[in-house]
């Protein structure tokens, strides 16, 4: 956390102590303030864990699907859960934010086989709120190839881009707004939930080496991402008798390694699984002495291809 931002929320929470103990104001002052935080700060690893729940990663290796023949398919993933002092991200590092919302990520994906062997896809997340999240407009997009074949090994490629956001009240929560402003259990004064966005962009390169069994049904793979994350958070909360529109920005790279398998259940049917491992670094408070913050998750999809 820059010094600006570190210094002026004391001074914020101070006065706005005073002012709730005084004749009730007839206008509330309004924060308007904004950082580019740097990527392993608190607030820039919080903001690159939610994007790492995102990641618009392949979910089995690179098929040619034949000119204009398409599939569909359903992604799952899962969001690890964060202790108490993992959520102290907000000023620095002092202040715990509600990170724990849902425990999965999902997505709808079209795939469209190309000319020249390629497969692009198109995939949306519902706007489905759980846990007081919700993502909105929130749309990837990619483009896949097997590069090299070399008998049932196979090394393919894929880039892809996503964009959208997400709100919720992360600053304030549901749960913390329910109690005293000023308490212990609300000491930085929420008086009701916020409603925060946080814009998801972020682009990537990623390859893939997997190996076909025998009968032509399994086909595990190994997998390395390497992702340009642009995240961006807009703060709309009310606490004591402020209103805080603080803007947060960061920028960085992530790395993603990926195990997995893919199992042809039928001509039409595709069943995958993959565990993923982003290694994350954040300097926490009071030392800011770097340590992980790693984000671990598993994917499943099932996909159904039309035949011809």
């Amino acid at each position: 956390m820059t010094k600006h931002r570190t210094r002026i929320y004391p001074y914020l929470f101070a006065t706005s102590i005073a002012a709730s103990l005084s004749t009730p104001a007839f206008a509330q002052d309004v924060l308007n303030d904004y950082e580019k935080v740097a990527f392993d700060s608190p607030e820039g690893w919080a903001m690159a864990h939610t994007l790492s729940s995102a990641l618009n990663l392949g979910t089995a290796p690179a098929e040619d699907l034949g000119q204009w023949q398409w599939r569909l398919s359903a992604q799952l993933s899962s969001i690890p859960h964060l202790s108490r002092e993992e959520q102290r991200v907000g000023f620095g590092g002092f202040k715990l934010e509600d990170m724990n919302k849902s425990p999965v990520f999902g997505r709808g994906i079209f795939a469209l086989g190309l000319p020249a062997g390629f497969t692009g896809e198109l995939s949306w997340t519902p706007p489905v709120e759980i846990g007081g999240a919700k993502p909105n407009n929130l749309f990837g997009v990619a483009l896949e190839r097997a590069i090299v074949q070399v008998g049932q090994w196979q090394l393919s490629g894929r880039v892809y881009a996503l964009r959208g956001d997400a709100t919720g009240d992360t600053t304030c929560s549901k749960r913390v707004a329910g109690f005293a402003p000023g308490s212990a259990d609300n000491p930085f004064g929420c008086i009701a939930p916020s409603d925060d966005n946080i814009r998801m962009d972020q682009e990537g390169l990623e390859l893939m080496l997997s190996r076909r069994s025998a009968d032509g049904r399994w086909q595990p793979f190994i997998a390395y991402a390497d992702t340009r994350m642009h995240p961006y958070v807009k703060i709309n909360a009310k606490v004591f008798t402020s209103i805080d529109r603080s803007e947060l920005e960061a920028q960085g790279n992530t790395q993603t390694y990926s195990l997995g398998t893919t199992f042809q259940a039928s001509p039409s049917w595709r069943i995958s699984a993959a565990a993923s491992y982003t290694p994350l670094d954040v300097r926490r408070a009071p030392l800011r002495e770097t340590g992980n913050g790693d984000f671990w998750s598993v994917r499943l999809s099932l996909a159904w291809q039309a035949r011809s």
